[in-house]
């Protein structure tokens, strides 16, 4: 069994990433469609877990009572300045011109509808994939549970790749891939420390409000 899981978790991971990626650099749909595109996706994993293994969706996700909340504000407070000084700190290196047409013409994202498609990003988005990630990926490894975080970190790094691979040069590149596998261990700590998927969906949520704001700050001032 516990093979087993390991096993479904592999294949799932390639799964995810392989059909967001082909999303992203292949169809290149506008946001709705690729949104509903990764909702289907962690939908089929996830109810296929619980089908195959017969378990719950909320025990599989492990979204269950939050112990005390202390200093998890303090930690969703860190995120989202740390993430807005990494940016600032960054920018002259980054071409911000073409993050915004990015932004603009693959994300079809506009004045009128970006405030609404920030809103589903720190809520809906980011729930997705802590479900997927810190929920299930890393609790499949269940006598080595170092090795699942260190996997699910690896597959939230590599699943982000199809999305800014065309935005940074190189070393930019490998810097935010980097920085990307740290978020994953450090949500998945947040996670396994307070005993819930609860705690790293807020600090996730926050993490996407940053990077809503940079991306409004894109869209409205470049």
């Amino acid at each position: 069994m516990k093979t087993g899981k390991i096993l479904f978790g592999i294949l799932s991971a390639l799964f995810f990433i392989g059909v967001m990626y082909a999303t992203e650099q292949i169809l290149r749909p506008g946001y709705l469609v690729k949104s509903l595109i990764k909702l289907s996706a962690v939908g089929v994993i996830l109810l296929s877990y619980c089908g195959i293994f017969r378990q719950k969706l909320k025990d599989a996700v492990y979204f269950r009572k939050m112990k005390p909340a202390k200093n998890l504000y303090l930690f969703m407070t860190a995120v989202f300045f740390g993430i807005l000084t990494v940016f600032f700190l960054i920018r002259n290196y980054l071409d911000l011109p073409s993050i915004r047409e990015n932004l603009v013409t693959k994300e079809q994202l506009t004045k009128q509808n970006c405030l609404f498609v920030f809103a589903y990003i720190a809520v809906i988005n980011s729930f997705l994939e802590e479900s997927l990630f810190r929920g299930l990926l890393s609790h499949l490894f269940e006598d080595n549970p170092n090795i699942g975080i260190l996997f699910s970190a690896a597959a939230f790094s590599a699943y982000h790749l199809g999305i800014i691979d065309n935005w940074l040069n190189p070393a930019i590149l490998l810097f935010c891939m980097t920085g990307l596998f740290a978020a994953g261990i450090f949500l998945q700590w947040v996670c396994n420390h307070y005993k819930s998927l609860k705690a790293s969906w807020l600090v996730h949520g926050c993490a996407n409000l940053a990077i809503n704001a940079i991306g409004f700050i894109l869209i409205y001032f470049y």
